[in-house]
């Protein structure tokens, strides 16, 4: 016969704590799920975080990528992919530096701007007379 050393009652008062914990724990779940403000607010600082650390981990990669084609640049066989490729980069970073885009934002603007001037302009004669 085995004799068995853990107390009955102290068996007990761990089931009542265990249930206790759980039960606040539900709790504390609940009340969280009926506060949509604290849902809105974690799910906005996570998705901050997991945007930050994409933009981050990218451009680790791709620095490390770009420091590492640097060495092979004077390699004989391959050097020559090497220069294509970063001529490649850098073509495509020119093409997307929006220059043009923002040249025609800025003159659209200006003719907005000069169109509200003349406007104004006609309400406050108008307004004299």
């Amino acid at each position: 016969m085995k004799y068995d050393r853990r107390d009955p009652d102290e068996d007990r008062i761990r089931r009542a704590a265990k249930k206790k914990m759980i039960s606040a724990e539900l709790e504390d779940f609940l009340r969280y799920l009926n506060s949509p403000w604290h849902i809105i607010w974690r799910n906005l600082l996570v998705g901050l975080a997991r945007g930050l650390g994409a933009v981050f981990g990218a451009t680790v990669v791709v620095g490390l990528a770009i420091w590492v084609l640097k060495i092979f640049v004077d390699l004989p066989l391959i050097g020559e992919h090497v220069r294509e490729f970063q001529a490649r980069v850098t073509e495509v970073a020119e093409e997307t530096r929006y220059a043009d885009d923002f040249a025609r934002l800025q003159s659209t603007m200006e003719r907005i701007d000069l169109r509200l001037k003349k406007q104004n302009e006609l309400l406050e004669s108008l307004k004299e007379q």
